[in-house]
């Protein structure tokens, strides 16, 4: 594993003027395997299990950067193939964090309107990850969800990244509709 983006790139490398791209940071693991929420029986990676199945998606779509994929096709492959836990990907490749650098054009666009703001105007009206990956967890746990805690023993299963797939899928085809 670790591919060479990991070592040079990941949540390091910032985009000259030139290339008229806004560096934006999405998500970082350790703000949530941080958190005073954070139980203390899980290990780090507990943390990530959202993002993770995000990034997963955006593998799955070809919404990764070029350098990425030039640095990192084999892994890529991997998680595609279902070998590879992209929670692993996600730690070891990328550092635990979640850019624009990792994500092409497109990818870039759709994260910026829909990953983690209501504020942007495609979240108001369609809506923003992180609050369907709430409504989704509410729904699975009913009354045992805890706002505190419950991402957090989020199993990652293959049924638990089709029910995300389904939602991002949705929300990436609203989004292409403008």
């Amino acid at each position: 594993m670790n591919c060479p983006y990991g070592q040079l790139f990941a949540g390091h490398y910032q985009p000259t003027k030139k290339q008229n791209m806004k560096f934006e940071v999405y998500d970082k693991a350790k703000w949530h395997y941080e958190s005073k929420d954070m139980p203390n029986e899980l290990p780090e990676i507990a943390g990530a299990t959202h993002i993770a199945f995000f990034v997963r998606w955006c593998v799955e779509n070809d919404l990764m950067s070029r350098e990425i994929e030039e640095d990192c096709a084999e892994e890529l492959q991997q998680i595609k193939d279902k070998e590879l836990d992209c929670r692993d990907f996600f730690f070891d490749d990328m550092d635990g964090v979640l850019t624009s650098n990792e994500l092409n054009t497109k990818g870039k666009q759709f994260a910026a309107a829909y990953y983690h703001s209501d504020k942007t105007k495609f979240a108001k009206k369609f809506g923003y990850y992180l609050a369907d990956y709430v409504n989704w967890l509410k729904n699975k746990l009913g009354n045992q969800y805890n706002p505190d805690t419950s991402y957090f023993y989020v199993e990652n299963s293959e049924a638990n990244y089709n029910e995300i797939k389904e939602i991002c899928d949705k929300r990436f085809s609203e989004f292409e509709k403008g």
